[in-house]
């Protein structure tokens, strides 16, 4: 107990229930209440909350001899505990409403017909002991709508880290979440999910990451109170939120992956729709790909989006953020190459960033389809490109550990494209490295054109 005024009087009132005199008790429990919130707003006003300094103002303006005022102000005392400087939760203010309304009447004469007086139970003295304890007298002074406030505007500076475990590592500390009721903790996890869905200002990558482990910090320091607020806010403000500020939905379900279950059935078929809807820009801005590496639900969406397309504005979103789920269309793609440009391009953007995932039958369709292209005109676009040597070179170094064939894939697929008469250096160098191939294959220049 951190108030030596307090302590003093709930110290007493632990000696009336210990003795019998529990009315003396519960009226002795609630001045320790009062005093504890008198207490703590002189700390808060010299911490430069100006809440307390108000009312450490007009508790300066009541003078000994004005009970009138005293009265008023103790009439008041939750309500301010309460509401202006969030000392204590709503429940917590019903639970000591009821401390001093029994205290009034402990302390006034009923007028009863009999002129019996009430007399309360061991039980509720010592339950309002433990109240006022447990909610007030035990706790530091919290920070409330200040704090949120400063922490808010903290989070939207440059400086906040944007990596989950720093922002934490910020946030817990005592200064800070650490000392926040969990109604301060609920409203700054409201003000930022209103700032994503809500805000019609922009919201730059590394703001949107600085919230999002703002979030998680609050995930882990207040897991009932995040939970509480995303399942009763997050639904409403996606549903209010017009399309331009729903597409926000992508890169911020990416970071807090756990919120999709959150979303409900109207929104998820909302959702579906703005994929539909989005061009090919969109989609790469919004990293609507990218969501779907991790979200099935999503994922769905896209492919039924990718199905409307035809192979080039295919290849323009994956190649924003290369995906395993698109390892088969990459392929495809690829083999469907109508030009030296387009096939480099797609050999590179494509599969290149994905290859460390192949498997046989992956790296098996990648030969076969490089080796069986016609182009437009009947004429291998993708043997022929000028790179598509060092781009092979590389796909081999990336596959070595995936296959369980490498080394006859490898070989196979150079003899075959070696007897139509292409061979690339830089692969070549590779094959015989590993003992692939033998030194002495033939010299050939490193890019022919045969036709």
């Amino acid at each position: 107990m951190r108030n030596i005024h307090a302590k003093n009087y709930i110290n007493e009132s632990i000696a009336a229930y210990r003795t019998g005199a529990y009315r003396a008790s519960l009226i002795t429990t609630w001045i320790a209440v009062c005093v504890d919130i008198i207490e703590k707003i002189k700390e808060l006003s010299l911490s430069d909350d100006p809440a307390a300094k108000q009312l450490e103002k007009q508790l300066d303006s009541i003078k000994p001899d004005d009970p009138k005022a005293m009265l008023a102000f103790e009439r008041d005392i939750l309500n301010i505990a309460c509401d202006q400087l969030q000392l204590i939760s709503t429940i917590e203010k019903l639970h000591l409403d009821r401390l001093k309304d029994d205290r009034n009447i402990c302390a006034h004469p009923t007028f009863s017909d009999d002129g019996s007086q009430f007399t309360p139970l061991a039980e509720l003295a010592l339950a309002y002991i433990v109240q006022a304890g447990n909610y007030l007298l035990i706790h530091p002074p919290v920070k409330g709508k200040v704090i949120v406030q400063r922490l808010y505007e903290l989070i939207n500076e440059p400086s906040f880290p944007e990596d989950e475990e720093k922002a934490f590592t910020l946030l817990s500390s005592e200064n800070n979440l650490g000392r926040v009721k969990g109604s301060g903790v609920s409203n700054l996890a409201i003000i930022i999910l209103k700032r994503v869905f809500r805000d019609e200002t922009g919201l730059q990558a590394s703001l949107l990451n600085r919230l999002s482990a703002s979030l998680n910090a609050i995930y882990r320091l207040y897991p009932q109170v995040y939970e509480d607020v995303v399942s009763t806010k997050l639904s409403g403000m996606l549903a209010e939120a017009t399309d331009h500020r729903l597409k926000r939905v992508f890169p911020f379900l990416r970071l807090r992956k756990e919120l999709w279950s959150k979303v409900e059935h109207a929104e998820r078929v909302r959702i579906e729709g703005l994929i539909k809807s989005m061009d090919l820009d969109e989609m790469s801005k919004f990293q609507v790909t990218r969501l779907a590496e991790v979200n099935v639900g999503i994922r769905a969406y896209v492919l039924d989006k990718m199905d409307l397309l035809d192979n080039v504005e295919q290849a323009k979103i994956i190649a924003a953020y290369p995906c395993s789920f698109l390892k088969d269309k990459s392929i495809d793609i690829f083999s469907e190459a109508l030009s030296f440009d387009s096939a480099e391009f797609r050999a590179n953007k494509l599969l290149l960033p994905i290859c460390s995932q192949f498997n046989d039958n992956d790296l098996l369709r990648v030969f076969s389809g490089a080796l069986e292209n016609t182009g437009s005109y009947g004429i291998n676009q993708i043997l022929n490109a000028g790179g598509i040597g060092v781009i092979f070179s590389d796909i081999y170094t990336e596959t070595k550990s995936a296959p369980l064939n490498h080394k006859k894939l490898w070989i196979d697929f150079w003899n075959k494209m070696t007897s139509k008469g292409f061979s690339y250096n830089s692969l070549k160098d590779k094959l015989i490295e590993d003992k692939y191939i033998a030194f002495d294959d033939p010299e050939e220049d490193e890019d022919p054109f045969p036709f």
